[in-house]
């Protein structure tokens, strides 16, 4: 498996290419064309005209609404920008949530629980099944250039749609899982200041344990995924054509447009 392409830029974190990886047929994801980011709100120019070197030309964003609201995304002005929000309602209420019971959390399990409920819900809800089909046919309909989507931490929403891409294209699942789980290699300094700042609240450990299961991803969240996929709907090609509607002629499309 080669190094993970990491888009170096300054006030944007998790930001990386899917392109690289091999497939199970020798083939590889085509580089500039899938990316994968966290929250691209405290972008200055300079980091918009590096994305924009970099060959981005469409930009797709998951985050709800209210997100989108108070963190609009800065992006060079010649970047087409979509919308296709997975929930309606914020993920990151769940931080709220917790934090909203910092004093007196007793359960050290509650963060993590509270991520596998999100993970059945990013596999089975009607409405982040039908968020995923919009999101399938824009990429196969994009303008020529390179395609950037993200949510706020580029783990959880976007590190599903990941998944869902790259086993699409045939990469090992075990490569699909490692991609996944560099999200915390690559937001190494944001989750230590999540956890720095949750220690100014409080320093009740189910709290704090709590803080850190949010803020990561873990290899429990993959399987609970890769699970839901293959009991729930029997594996990831039933899930494509059943659930999400696509049949062998566009997983053929998708194929042809990013493996090179």
């Amino acid at each position: 498996m080669r190094h993970m392409q990491e888009i170096n830029l300054k006030n944007a974190f998790n930001c990386r290419d899917l392109g690289g990886y091999q497939t199970r047929s020798g083939l590889m994801v085509q580089p500039k064309q899938l990316i994968r980011s966290g929250y691209l709100s405290d972008l200055d120019n300079s980091d918009q005209q590096a994305l924009y070197n970099y060959g981005i030309r469409t930009i797709i964003d998951f985050r709800s609404p209210l997100e989108v609201r108070k963190y609009p995304d800065h992006y060079d002005s010649r970047t087409q920008y979509l919308k296709i929000p997975i929930l309606k309602q914020d993920l990151t209420e769940s931080m709220t949530n917790v934090r909203n019971l910092a004093g007196w959390l007793t359960d050290k399990w509650a963060g993590f629980h509270q991520m596998m409920r999100i993970y059945d819900q990013l596999i089975a809800s009607d409405e982040v099944q039908r968020a995923y089909r919009q999101f399938f046919l824009t990429l196969v309909d994009a303008n020529s250039g390179g395609i950037l989507f993200h949510c706020s931490t580029g783990k959880d929403r976007t590190g599903i749609i990941s998944i869902l891409i790259l086993v699409m294209l045939r990469v090992p699942e075990e490569v699909v899982k490692a991609d996944y789980l560099c999200s915390n290699w690559f937001s190494a300094v944001r989750i230590n200041n999540r956890l720095n700042e949750a220690k100014l609240v409080s320093d009740n450990l189910a709290y704090l344990k709590s803080i850190f299961d949010l803020s990561t991803v873990r290899e429990d969240y993959f399987q609970q995924a890769v699970s839901m996929i293959n009991d729930r709907y029997g594996s990831f090609d039933s899930y494509f054509h059943d659930r999400l509607g696509f049949d062998d002629a566009f997983l053929l499309r998708m194929r042809k447009k990013f493996l090179a």
